[in-house]
């Protein structure tokens, strides 16, 4: 007769005790915030993203680009196409120089009359014909690299290694006015100065796209794929 108000009596404690137990869920959020963008794991990832995604530039900067070795071994087949194109005039400069300085120094031991300032003569003789050669082979140096280049995008240096040149900033065909900027500091530079020659080929050694300086004054790469000429178009 008596279990009725004791059942009753029962229900109060049994909803205390299920408010009690979903308590603990609210602070479950609180927990969860480490976890977010602002915490010190949402940071973490954050600083890993970004460490990724500049290591993936640094690659993408670098893919397809021509290898330092390729490119010298490029620079030896076209020194050798320019040699054999220009040749035969730096060999019979060379042969007329050493024939007058082989008479001129006989000349000083035999003391014949006019010995005085014969080796200086034919230093001052030669230097007038050996300016005109140097100066034809620049220009021809200057309108291989700058024709060959412009029109096919590589030499025959740099096609026989495999190579191209191209715009640095979306890959298409290099054109005539880029393709000239770069043969004449290229050539001009290593004729003139040739310490500029040097600092000029080192250069792509530390520089991250493989830059010469010659290319950077043209605003170009080399590569290993060659450009789509619809693209200059």
């Amino acid at each position: 007769m008596h279990h009725g108000p004791v059942t009753h009596s029962a229900q109060p404690e049994t909803q205390a005790a299920a408010q009690g137990s979903q308590a603990p869920d609210r602070a479950v959020p609180e927990a969860g915030q480490s976890a977010g963008p602002d915490g010190p794991a949402g940071e973490q990832g954050q600083a890993e993203a970004g460490g990724s995604a500049e290591a993936g530039g640094s690659a993408e900067a670098g893919a397809g680009l021509a290898q330092w070795w390729r490119r010298l071994l490029a620079f030896g087949i076209d020194c050798l196409v320019l040699t054999i194109a220009t040749g035969a005039l730096w060999g019979r400069l060379i042969a007329s120089f050493a024939n007058r300085l082989a008479r001129a120094q006989a000349t000083v031991s035999s003391r014949a009359p006019g010995a005085n300032g014969a080796v200086g003569r034919v230093y001052s003789h030669t230097l007038g014909p050996y300016l005109i050669v140097l100066g034809f082979t620049i220009v021809v140096a200057v309108v291989y690299y700058w024709l060959l280049t412009g029109y096919f995008g590589t030499t025959i240096g740099k096609r026989s290694l495999g190579s191209w040149v191209v715009r640095a900033d979306d890959r298409s065909p290099v054109g005539l006015g880029a393709a000239f900027v770069r043969a004449v500091v290229f050539v001009l530079g290593g004729e003139v100065l040739p310490l500029f020659f040097v600092a000029d080929n080192l250069w792509l050694l530390g520089d991250r796209r493989r830059q010469c300086l010659h290319d950077k004054a043209a605003r170009t790469i080399v590569v290993l794929t060659a450009p789509d000429r619809q693209a200059g178009r």
